[in-house]
């Protein structure tokens, strides 16, 4: 993984394979995998992100053709 400074992993989040840029927030017991994060995105805690590509897709976020998900910068994540 590559973290940005200000980025917070709260506790029993699990981030794996991914970019996290400056001011990202990952709530308590999240799971995270192959994603790129743009700045000041804050993700709900229980969230899953790369693991169900059809629901990432329906989020709103982008999935490239090798399943890396980009989460746009400033995205509200509802919960």
């Amino acid at each position: 993984c590559i973290l940005f400074p200000r980025v917070r992993i709260n506790s029993y989040a699990f981030v794996h394979d991914s970019v996290l840029m400056h001011g990202v927030n990952v709530g308590r017991y999240c799971r995270i995998q192959k994603a790129i994060i743009d700045m000041n995105v804050n993700i709900p805690p229980k969230m899953e992100i790369g693991y169900d590509l059809d629901l990432d897709r329906k989020r709103g976020f982008t999935v490239t053709e090798s399943g890396i998900v980009v989460v746009p910068k400033g995205m509200e994540i509802p919960t």
